[in-house]
């Protein structure tokens, strides 16, 4: 019978962890880059990522992020905000995400993307190539 209620309070943990939490997916709403997908999910408290992936296609380049890749996070109030940065051979790439929901439809929220490729180099005078661009989130 104690297995049995181990079993149970273990199995109701776990599903109340999935039931808690909360996701967002966010794609570039523009054809300035091929590709632009950030995904992730919070516990529904709020704080920090608990699961989290991105996908960048420019031209041929395709630059996939994990969780240890970003930056910054914030999502609180209807605001998203994720800032990513990685390396893809030897260019860096950072990718800033802002999104607020639309107050009259929820399920609306748009804003922008901004992508970095490169580092600016002030002795060599060498510029970073910045995208920027539109997107449109889904949050569950």
């Amino acid at each position: 019978m104690k297995r049995i209620w181990i079993a149970a309070a273990t199995f109701a943990f776990l599903t109340a962890q999935a039931h808690a939490s909360a996701g967002f997916s966010c794609e570039a709403d523009d054809k300035n880059v091929t590709k632009l997908v950030v995904e992730g999910a919070t516990p529904r408290s709020g704080g920090n990522l608990i699961n989290f992936g991105a996908v960048l296609e420019i031209g041929d380049r395709k630059i996939e992020f994990k969780q240890s890749d970003v930056k910054r996070y914030y999502g609180v109030g209807g605001t998203i905000q994720v800032r990513v940065a990685a390396q893809s051979g030897e260019q860096n790439y950072i990718v800033a995400v802002n999104a607020k929901r639309n107050p009259k439809d929820e399920d609306d929220w748009a804003g922008t993307y901004e992508v970095t490729q490169g580092l600016a180099d002030k002795k060599s005078k060498a510029k970073a190539n910045v995208i920027r661009g539109k997107v449109k989130c889904f949050v569950e």
